[in-house]
């Protein structure tokens, strides 16, 4: 296994000089998405204690906010003066700057993003992903959702980091060719796009993801520069919408309930950039459901429910009063050959050619019958995003089947091109296995990675790097890597791998559902004592948020547990009202900055006198999120 490779920038930016000013202008911290700042001087294991760390103050805000806080230090304002600005976003098409270092003076600027670029004005819809900063041009990325009518609009903003001026906006429209038919972006009241997966920018471009529900999965690639110049745009299921087997088009709504789908959410992660500037998503499942009276067509694939000549006819499954379609399990290709279905899928992006696929990889278990089959079990390989080991070409990460995959990026040729049979990337996982086994019945289902993994990079010489992942019904576990996993029997692993790569750890605490444990690594580059994995969760489903904080080295009285030295439900003031799924803390500067639903961003950090009054949590945690 070759050891991960520490360039000169690299190893600069993982420790940069003692109290440098941290910006956090992406989503998980930096185009790999490592969910890692390694610069941070102010906290640590000594100081993240009961006694001397809590909830400092809040910012109100207009809404429940699902984006993570961005952080910009030494910003110039209209005044002349500097500030350090955290950058946040509402479920109210808000956005505001506020002061990073203190509260109740309310937001340095706002802006409520409730216009077409037309000027026509439209109900908010949402901001629901994680935005992006160009520090050097001092712009804030944003896409705001608006209805109007019935139908769904989204607009990319681009936003003066200083005063939050629109400075340009774009409505995102486009569409994807296949032979003579142009499949248009139309989010509509019933075809629900979702603009989840967090921003970014690569090889000049702004880019942009959806998701949804009886939708397909798109990617456009806007010039950051000029938004009104013709995006790049590429669709993950639109072979399906020209070249289905069942020959009924998945818009028509009298027999099809769902599809073609095959979207781009990943928790709200955003893709990873690579150093060449290719960018990669994990995609979800595809969907195919026909309605009770109408034909299920013939086919021989392994979600078919018909075998018989002219189709048969769906009496519905159980009292769904529906039936797989068997464009589920197939994958959908063009006249041309050029034009594939790519639902769950890692797929590799060129930004810098339209958005042209350059490579792809699919589990050989995505069209299989039984509980291990990803499509037929809506186990979706992107319920997470992917991650780049830094100083390699290695991915990690996993999704709703709990399980984890390492995988090859590199090309297999500067001239290959993919097909539905030729990926252009490694064919097949380095590693994969299952973070945990599958909880007792009736929750084995209930075993999703959707927080993702982050990683603690150090050279081997400083201890080797380790990678943290806290799955749907299990612990927080911590694994040594190098370009991949350590410790493991993963030689020639099977798509529906075992446990069979331990954890060197894991924590006591258990989070018997969703979403898991939400995760961020903060450390002064390889110092142990400053090393702490941060986890967002909920008490319960939906209900009120809790941070913890872990030692990222285990103990040596202890090698093989991850210490927790803070919890927010201990002292009664630290406690937070209605989380955030999915949305990962900020850390920054000495201070925790965490969303959450209760229309408030919390900040945390070290206090000279802190309270804590110990009381027994509530039996009733108040209304729960629908």
């Amino acid at each position: 296994m070759r050891p991960i490779r520490y360039s000169l920038g690299l190893f600069a930016l993982l420790c940069s000089t003692l109290g440098s000013a941290t910006d956090v202008l992406t989503n998980n911290y930096d185009n790999f998405r490592t969910g890692a700042n390694l610069d941070e001087s102010t906290l640590s294991v000594a100081n993240v204690t009961l006694q001397s760390f809590g909830l400092m103050f809040s910012y109100a805000v207009d809404g429940p906010s699902l984006s993570q806080p961005l952080v910009a230090t030494r910003v110039g304002l209209a005044d002349g003066s500097q500030r350090d600005l955290v950058v946040v976003t509402t479920a109210s098409n808000s956005v505001y700057a506020f002061n990073a270092a203190a509260g109740g003076d309310g937001p340095i600027w706002r802006n409520t993003l409730v216009e077409l670029p037309d000027g026509t004005a439209a109900e908010p819809n949402g901001i629901f992903s994680t935005p992006v900063i160009d520090r050097a041009r001092n712009i804030v990325y944003v896409v705001a959702g608006l209805r109007q009518g019935d139908g769904a609009k989204y607009v990319l903003h681009a936003l003066n980091l200083s005063d939050g001026r629109v400075l340009g906006s774009v409505l995102i429209e486009g569409a994807q060719r296949i032979g003579d038919e142009v499949i248009a972006f139309e989010p509509t009241a019933t075809r629900i796009a979702v603009q989840r997966a967090a921003l970014a920018i690569a090889k000049g471009k702004v880019i942009v993801a959806f998701g949804g529900d009886f939708f397909e999965g798109w990617v456009f690639a806007f010039d950051s520069v000029d938004l009104k110049r013709p995006p790049g745009v590429f669709c993950t299921t639109c072979a399906s919408r020209v070249k289905a087997l069942s020959k009924v088009d998945f818009l028509d709504s009298s027999c099809i309930l769902l599809g073609p789908g095959g979207g781009i959410w990943q928790s709200g992660r955003g893709p990873v950039v690579d150093e060449h500037g290719l960018v990669y998503f994990f995609t979800g499942n595809k969907q195919h459901v026909i309605k009770k009276g109408c034909v299920i067509p013939p086919s021989d694939n392994a979600c078919s429910q018909c075998k018989t000549d002219g189709g048969c006819l769906c009496k519905g499954i159980g009292n769904s009063g529906v039936c797989r379609g068997p464009d589920i399990c197939h994958t959908n290709v063009s006249e041309s050959r050029e034009i594939f279905d790519t639902n769950e899928a890692l797929i590799q992006l060129d930004p810098g050619n339209g958005l042209k696929l350059k490579g792809w990889f699919r589990p050989a278990n995505w069209n299989i019958l039984g509980s291990e089959g990803l499509e037929i079990n809506d186990l979706d390989l992107g319920g997470s995003g992917p991650l780049l080991i830094p100083g390699t070409h290695r991915l990690i990460g996993g999704g709703k089947q709990g399980l984890v995959y390492v995988l090859d990026t590199q090309r297999a040729t500067d001239t290959c091109v993919p097909s539905s049979t030729k990926t252009c990337i490694a064919t097949d996982a380095l590693q994969s296995f299952q973070v945990a086994p599958a909880p007792p019945r009736p929750n084995q289902y209930y075993r999703h990675i959707l927080g993702g993994p982050v990683i603690w990079s150090r050279s081997p010489e400083k201890g080797g790097a380790m990678a943290y992942v806290w799955r749907e019904n299990d612990h927080l576990r911590a694994y040594r890597i190098d370009d991949q996993f350590l410790d493991c029997n993963t030689v020639n692993p099977a798509a529906t791998a075992s446990h069979n790569c331990p954890s060197i750890a894991q924590s006591e605490e258990f989070i018997d559902h969703h979403p898991g444990g939400i995760l961020a690594v903060s450390a002064n580059g390889a110092e142990g004592e400053t090393a702490i994995v941060w986890a967002a969760t909920t008490r319960t489903i939906n209900g009120p948020g809790k941070l913890m904080a872990f030692k990222a080295e285990p103990d040596t009285s202890a090698p093989n547990q991850l210490t927790k030295i803070w919890d927010s439900d201990i002292c009664v003031e630290d406690r937070l009202d209605l989380g955030a799924d999915f949305v990962a803390p900020t850390i920054a500067n000495g201070k925790v900055y965490l969303a959450t639903n209760a229309n408030r961003i919390d900040v945390f950090g070290p206090m000279t006198k802190k309270n804590c009054t110990e009381e027994p949590l509530p039996k009733s945690f108040g209304p729960m999120l629908q």
